[in-house]
This record gives structure tokens, sequence and C-alpha cells, in this order.
């Protein structure tokens, strides 16, 4: 270093690697990467506190499904439903028949005798 105008310990403006317009994109750059992370983290943070309520939430619901009716049990119940139904279209007829009885045939009342003989 020289002494000279510049003070003891300053180094002459030609000594040295002088500060660059890349350099300071450089730590620019640096203090941009550094802030995206930081702000990763607290996403990520965020992020973690969101799946273990969807986790709560989901424990929850299976909890509450546990006790509605499986596939087989609704698919047995639809097919027994349908097979009352079709049976009693199939007799249908008779239970008809069963209910409203058809009316007694009755012989036709006999015709008064309009013709008188003569004695």
């Amino acid at each position: 270093m020289a002494k000279g105008s510049y003070g003891v310990g300053q180094p002459d403006p030609g000594v040295g690697t002088p500060p660059t317009r890349s350099s300071d994109i450089l730590l620019t750059e640096v203090a941009k990467l550094q802030s995206d992370y930081t702000h990763l983290q607290n996403d990520l943070k965020d992020t973690r506190g969101d799946m273990k309520d969807v986790r709560d939430r989901l424990t929850a619901l299976e909890v509450e499904v546990k006790h509605l009716p499986g596939k087989g049990f609704i698919i047995t119940v639809v097919t027994v439903a349908l097979g009352i139904a079709v049976g009693l279209l199939a007799i249908a007829p008779r239970i008809q028949a069963f209910v409203n009885p058809p009316p007694a045939a009755t012989a036709p009342a006999p015709q008064p005798n309009t013709t008188q003989a003569n004695p």
C-alpha cells in the first residue's frame, strides 16, 4: 500500500480489485435467493400445519363414515326389494281377485206370466 493522500490502510485506486457491476448484481441475486429461501421456509411451515389439519379432518371423517352400511349390504337390500316388488306384480291379479271377488252369478228372475188361460 502506498502512503499518500489516501491515508493509512486505504489502498490506492489502482491496487486490488475494484468493485464491478457484476459483483453488485451477484450480491443482489444472493440476497434475493436468501429472501426466497426464507419465504419458502415459511410456506413449508404453513403447508405442514395445513397437512396436520387435513389429517385430523380425515380421521374424523373416517370415524363418522365407519357406521354407514357397506356396498354389499346396500346391493342386498335393493335386490331383495326388487324381488318383492316383482313378486307382488306377478301375483297382483290373484290378490285383486281375493280382495274384490266377482259378483255371484244370479239366475234371471222369473217373468210373470202375462197370458192367462181362459177356462
